[in-house]
């Protein structure tokens, strides 16, 4: 597994020398965007996509994807590549894969009690309530559960209480999917790339 990240805040989302980086769906999905720092986020998401896919492949071209049912992206030339994108803030990121693969970022700020009583488990819960942190606890582990849930590919069709993210390791349909975290943003982030692997019998 690889990540791959920016700093998205020298893009100038109205400058149009990006679009000849980035694939029609992206320029598309670009022009709806109305704020700024979410358009300069999903160009910077697109350049490092079409960076790991160029590197791994030798093609110097723009990435071509789509979305599953589920809204998991998918390169559409390249299958055995597994993608995901993620973005906060003033960063981007990529994760690719030889299996499935999900990343999520995010730029720490207040959270909501309530948050953590509806959607967590009970020892996730736990955990932050007891944490000496508690707002790095519940970023750790809604930076974790989301990852989680990208790489599935299922999405939020996966109850967010189901499954603990507190282990190195979870145990989900027969995959076992390991987290590891990266240090992207500086401490105002979190970040935790999802992959997965057959589990064994």
């Amino acid at each position: 597994m690889k990540i791959y990240s920016m700093n998205v805040t020298a893009i100038d989302p109205n400058d149009e020398k990006w679009y000849k980086y980035l694939s029609p769906r992206r320029i598309e999905k670009v022009n709806r965007l109305k704020p700024t720092d979410k358009k300069a986020q999903s160009i910077g998401v697109e350049l490092l996509l079409r960076r790991a896919v160029n590197e791994i492949t030798g093609e110097d071209k723009n990435a071509e994807w789509d979305t599953d049912h589920n809204g998991k992206l998918y390169l559409i030339n390249h299958p055995k590549i597994h993608v995901n994108l993620s973005h906060s803030g003033d960063y981007a990121v990529c994760a690719v894969h030889d299996a499935p693969v999900g990343v999520d970022i995010q730029k720490m700020g207040e959270y909501d009690e309530r948050i953590v009583n509806r959607f967590f488990t009970l020892d996730e819960a736990e955990y932050i309530k007891s944490a000496a942190d508690k707002k790095s606890a519940f970023y750790i582990v809604w930076t974790r559960k989301e990852s989680f849930l990208k790489a599935t590919g299922k999405g939020l069709t996966v109850p967010l209480n189901s499954v603990s993210v507190l282990d190195d390791t979870v145990i989900y349909e027969g995959m076992s999917y390991t987290f590891k975290e990266y240090c992207i943003g500086g401490e105002d982030y979190k970040c935790f790339a999802c992959f997965s692997e057959l589990s064994p019998e």
